[in-house]
Order: structure tokens, then C-alpha cells, then sequence
């Protein structure tokens, strides 16, 4: 009985350890077509970059990747250079024309991102899966990947 009871307790502690994570960067019912066209037109304007960060609200690593995104350092780090659009892909069912357009950078995995010119013209975008498993990295790593892998493409 004692055993039973310590197994209920563990699930329950695992159970609300994973529900903790109340951080959903997605809107679900956003329009991305249309918030994607608004970001390059900021974009054109304030002279940056867009970002685009592909991802479900169900997926661990890409909630990992948002609250990241929310740092206080990165966040300085991505606002400076780009204006960031999040786009809900939901089970591979949702706004899957927007990552057809740019490579299908979600087959590999997600979450994914694509950097986009002021113009709107594909710079990058992570087509082997560099970021399906966010959940292993660390802020620090991602700030180091994200100097090392999309830093570059910008000078």
C-alpha cells in the first residue's frame, strides 16, 4: 500500500511539474499570413530583420525556445535586429504554406526559424532541426548559437 501510494504521489509531482510550464508563445488564432506581411513591412521600416519562429503551443521544446525568446538578454539581442513573428503550425496542420514557402524548415522538427531580409527574402532558416531539442540547451547555449549561426548572416 505504501508503495502505491508513493508511486500516486510521484506521478502527481511529475504531473504538476510539467503543467508548471503555463508559457504559450503561439497565438492559436492568430492570422499569420497577415502578421507575417505587418512584420516585413516594420521590418522595411525600422530597418531590421524578421524573424520567424515556427512552433505549437504543445510542443515542449518550442515553449523552452519562447520563454527563452523572453530573457531579458536575448530578447534585447532579438529585438535590436529583428522583428519576431511567432507562427502556430499546430500538428503539422496549421499555416504549413508559410513553411513550404521558406523550405519546409518544420520537417525536421520544431521548433524552427527563419530569418527574412527587410525585403522579405530568405537569409537562413534551421532546415535540419538545429532546434528540436531546445529543451537540452540553455539560454546561455542559445545566445552562443544564435551569435555563432545567425549573427553572421546580419554583418
Amino acid at each position: 500500500m505504501k508503495k502505491l501510494i508513493l508511486i500516486a504521489c510521484l506521478l502527481l509531482t511529475t504531473s504538476y511539474a510539467w503543467s508548471e510550464d503555463k508559457h504559450l508563445p503561439y497565438d492559436e488564432s492568430a492570422n499569420a499570413e497577415i502578421d507575417l506581411a505587418n512584420a516585413i513591412t516594420e521590418a522595411n521600416d525600422e530597418n531590421k530583420n524578421v524573424l520567424i519562429e515556427m512552433g505549437a503551443n504543445w510542443c515542449p521544446d518550442c515553449r523552452t525556445l519562447g520563454r527563452y525568446f523572453q530573457r531579458e538578454d536575448i530578447k534585447a539581442w532579438l529585438d535590436e535586429r529583428f522583428i519576431v513573428v511567432a507562427v502556430d503550425v499546430g500538428e503539422w496542420d496549421k499555416n504549413l504554406e508559410i513553411a513550404e514557402r521558406y523550405g519546409n524548415p518544420i520537417s525536421e522538427g520544431i521548433p524552427s526559424l527563419v530569418v527574412l531580409n527587410s525585403k522579405g527574402v530568405m537569409q537562413f532558416a534551421t532546415l535540419a532541426g538545429e532546434l528540436a531539442t531546445a529543451r537540452e540547451m540553455s539560454g546561455d547555449d542559445l545566445i552562443e548559437w544564435l551569435n555563432e549561426q545567425i549573427q553572421p548572416l546580419l554583418d
